[in-house]
C-alpha cells in the first residue's frame, strides 16, 4: 500500500513539473539565444531562463503541496487544451526570424504597448514575456532592459533586477559611442537604479559605489545625495554623512528630512 501511494506522488510530482514548463513555454521560448548575437547577450538570456523557471517550480511546489489530489486529474486535460497553443507559438517565432525592418520595428512598438498596458494592471508576468519579446528582436533595445528590471523591481526580485541592470549599463555604455541609440536614457540614472536594487539587498558597498558613480555624473542630484546620505549613516561613516548633508542642504532646502538626518549623523561616533 505504501509503496503504492509513493508512485502515486512520484507521478503527480512529474506530471506538476510537466504542468510549469509547458505553461511557461511561450515566454521561455522567446528567449531564443540565436536571435541575440554576442556571448554575453546568450549568457544573460541563459540567466533570465533559467531564474524564471527556477521562480515557476518554486511555485509549482506551492501549487503542488496545496492541491497535488487534483493534478492528476488536470494533466491531461490541460495538455490537450494548450498544444494547438504551443505550436501557433513556436510558428510566431519563426515567424519573427523572416520580419522585415518596418515589420519588426511595428512589432515592438506593439510589444512594448503591450507591456506598458499590462504594468498599468500589475500584470507582471505578461509585461515579463512582452520585454522579452522585444530583447529576442532587438538585443540592443535599451529601454527594453530597463523597463524589464522595473518589472522585476515591482515583483520584489531584486536579484533579477540586479542582473537585468547591470547588463543595461554594459549595453548603455556600449551605445553611448552613439548618443541616439540611447534614446534619451542618462546612464547615470542606470547607476542610480543599481545602487538603489543594491541598497535593497543589503550590498551596501556596491550600493555605495554605484551611487558615487552618478554622482560623477550629477554631483547636485538631491535623489542621488539622499541615498548616498543614508548609506553612510547605515555604514557610520560620519564624514562622508556630514559632507552628502550639506550638499543635500544646498542643492534640496526644502527637504523636510534634513533636521532629522543632521540629528542622526550627530549621534554618529567621530
Amino acid at each position: 500500500m505504501l509503496n503504492t501511494i509513493a508512485w502515486i506522488v512520484a507521478i503527480i510530482s512529474i506530471l506538476s513539473i510537466i504542468y510549469i514548463i509547458i505553461r511557461k513555454f511561450p515566454a521561455l521560448s522567446i528567449l531564443d539565444v540565436e536571435n541575440i548575437p554576442g556571448e554575453k547577450e546568450a549568457k544573460f538570456k541563459e540567466q533570465i531562463l533559467r531564474q524564471r523557471l527556477e521562480r515557476d517550480f518554486g511555485r509549482a511546489a506551492k501549487i503542488y503541496l496545496r492541491f497535488r489530489g487534483l493534478v492528476g486529474g488536470l494533466i491531461g486535460g490541460f495538455l490537450r487544451r494548450h498544444y494547438q497553443k504551443l505550436s501557433k507559438v513556436r510558428d510566431d517565432l519563426r515567424r519573427q526570424k523572416k520580419l522585415s525592418f518596418s515589420e519588426k520595428k511595428e512589432r515592438i512598438e506593439d510589444l512594448f504597448m503591450r507591456a506598458k498596458n499590462a504594468l498599468a494592471e500589475d500584470d507582471y508576468e505578461v509585461a515579463e514575456k512582452n520585454l522579452i519579446e522585444v530583447i529576442s528582436l532587438d538585443a540592443k533595445r535599451l529601454l527594453a532592459f530597463l523597463d524589464l528590471a522595473e518589472v522585476y523591481r515591482l515583483r520584489k526580485n531584486f536579484s533579477e533586477a540586479k542582473a537585468t541592470l547591470e547588463h543595461a549599463l554594459k549595453l548603455a555604455l556600449q551605445l553611448s559611442r552613439d548618443p541616439e541609440m540611447l534614446e534619451g536614457i542618462i546612464v547615470a540614472e542606470i547607476h542610480f537604479s543599481l545602487a538603489w536594487i543594491c541598497f535593497e539587498l543589503s550590498l551596501l558597498d556596491e550600493s555605495l559605489e554605484y551611487i558615487r558613480q552618478a554622482l560623477d555624473a550629477e554631483p547636485n542630484n538631491p535623489r542621488y545625495l539622499d541615498l548616498i546620505l543614508d548609506l553612510s549613516i547605515m555604514r557610520k561613516d560620519k564624514k562622508l554623512a556630514l559632507a552628502s548633508w550639506e550638499k543635500l542642504a544646498t542643492a534640496n532646502p526644502e527637504n523636510k528630512k534634513l533636521e532629522e538626518l543632521k540629528t542622526k549623523i550627530d549621534l554618529l561616533s567621530d
